[in-house]
């Protein structure tokens, strides 16, 4: 059984409009996944957000921990240096054991208070990821919204049904859809 030039023609633009048909169907379903994904990756970039900002809270708590600490370490270094010196019988109150003193002072406020900074530094630094994060979201969920399924589709569904149309037109002016019903008389 053989085919003849009609049958293989009408097989051959059946085949095309079947290929446009998929080639439909894989460009609403490859927007939809790019869409998918980049709504994704917002969530994901919001949720390393929210992580950020909890690290920069944990950093403030910490620098403030770190900071009574060495104020506590400091006055247990003055308490010694105050037994010390009392101990061999000089007067707290002027010269040079004073001077020590408000010096210990001065340094563990100064200690305590970079301790502190640093926290705050910290803290700033994962605030600005957490920003970058947003960002970060904020531009997936815009490029996801730029995303229409359904205009992919109905382009690809056009340039696909204008390919049959022109495979259509060509045949049928050679004749090879003659005695088919897809020949047009005119």
């Amino acid at each position: 059984m053989g085919f003849d030039a009609g049958t293989l023609a009408q097989v051959s633009l059946g085949s095309q409009g079947v290929g446009a048909v998929m080639q439909t169907f894989g460009a609403y379903s490859a927007a939809s996944s790019q869409r998918a994904g980049l709504r994704y990756g917002a969530q994901v970039a919001r949720n390393n957000a929210q992580i950020a900002e909890w690290q920069a809270e944990d950093a403030l708590a910490r620098g403030r921990t770190n900071e009574q600490n060495q104020r506590l370490k400091t006055a247990a270094l003055k308490g010694t240096q105050r037994a010390s010196l009392a101990a061999r019988g000089f007067d707290l109150g002027e010269g040079t054991p004073l001077a020590i003193l408000s010096d210990t002072d001065f340094m563990g406020d100064r200690d305590a208070l970079a301790v502190r900074d640093a926290g705050k530094k910290d803290a700033w630094a994962q605030r600005m990821r957490a920003q970058n994060y947003m960002a970060d979201a904020a531009g997936n969920e815009f490029a996801a919204s730029g995303i229409n399924p359904f205009l992919a589709a109905s382009s690809t569904l056009l340039t696909g049904a204008g390919n049959v149309a022109s495979s259509w037109y060509k045949m049928n002016q050679s004749g090879a859809l003659k005695g088919t019903p897809f020949e047009m008389k005119g």
